[in-house]
């Protein structure tokens, strides 16, 4: 494995790098229907969630054109939803806060992360995270694992105007942590935002991989980490 001793940043994604999804999205999208059940019938659990998810990705294509804030995309989902099943579009409010808060509730740290992220900073390295997503909802998962106390800077697509794998992203996150990009790397699990972000921005990409995949990287040999501690190792602080 690659030995890189002058690595002055260390850089996350956030959900499946330091955070895990314990649970099934569908098993959380099916306790959502059943709190708000008895106000949505006749409608099924399966023709509310298939009307919802096209209008969910409309509604994020929506926000990073520019045309929609976050939170309201992120309500406009279940308005919209509600609307075309003829339902009672009052419930939008509360139907968002029930499954998001189902879904954070169901993440959870990765074990080593914060032993791992501790022993980057005593080692001098900056740290920092860069998510795509909702401003609102990231930031309620990072305050939630308390992770905004381990790293220098959070930085999440909706707030900055610029979403991976654009290198704009990777500029900003460089930026501030005052570092050149071949002197920081990039830990996530996604090949085409995080890995091949990453390595068009110039920085040294980590694939986390909690479960292996055996999917090929194109190009480069790129480094994969099946737990956070693998990078300790990677960067010298074994």
């Amino acid at each position: 494995m690659t030995s890189y001793r002058n690595i002055a940043a260390v850089l996350f994604d956030l959900d499946s790098t330091l955070i895990e999804h314990t649970r099934d999205l569908g098993d959380l999208c099916g306790e959502t229907y059943g709190a708000f059940a008895d106000r949505l019938m006749p409608i099924g659990q399966e023709e509310f969630w298939e009307a919802f998810w096209p209008k969910n990705r409309d509604m994020w294509y929506m926000v990073v054109d520019g045309v929609l804030t976050g939170d309201a995309a992120r309500l406009y989902s279940f308005v919209n939803t509600l609307r075309s099943l003829n339902a009672d579009d009052r419930l939008a409010g509360p139907m968002l806060d029930d499954w998001e808060g189902r879904i954070i509730a169901a993440t959870r740290l990765f074990d080593d992360a914060l032993a791992t992220m501790g022993r980057l900073r005593l080692a001098g390295k900056r740290l920092g995270i860069v998510t795509n997503g909702f401003t609102t909802m990231q930031t309620r998962k990072i305050r939630h694992h308390c992770l905004d106390a381990h790293v220098d800077f959070a930085l999440i697509s909706e707030q900055v105007g610029a979403y991976k794998p654009d290198k704009a992203i990777f500029d900003l996150a460089l930026a501030q942590a005052e570092v050149a990009a071949r002197r920081a790397v990039f830990i996530g699990d996604t090949l085409s935002t995080d890995i091949e972000g990453a390595r068009n921005a110039g920085l040294h990409p980590v694939l986390m991989e909690a479960e292996y995949t055996g999917v090929e990287v194109e190009g480069d040999e790129v480094p994969r980490i099946r737990r956070l501690k693998e990078l300790l190792p990677l960067l010298d602080l074994a």
